[in-house]
């Protein structure tokens, strides 16, 4: 069975280690969202979809500066 954060042959411990946690940040922040709009209803999903744009646009800007 293949795992796929380690069929990488050149993956280091240190990689594998970033990229789990990075998965685990997002697994939990589509949790948190999915609590969000359970408890707040469909308007909390239009905010989160405000605040995702946001975020989406700083991370474009950020690719575009170069950083």
């Amino acid at each position: 069975m293949a795992q796929a954060l380690t069929d990488d042959p050149q993956a280091t411990a240190a990689e594998n280690a970033l990229a789990a946690r990075i998965l685990l940040m997002v697994a939990a922040v589509l949790v948190i969202c999915a609590v969000i709009v359970a408890v707040f209803g469909l308007p909390a999903l239009g905010i989160l979809g405000l605040v995702a744009t946001a975020v989406v646009w700083a991370g474009l800007l950020s690719i575009m500066a170069g950083n």
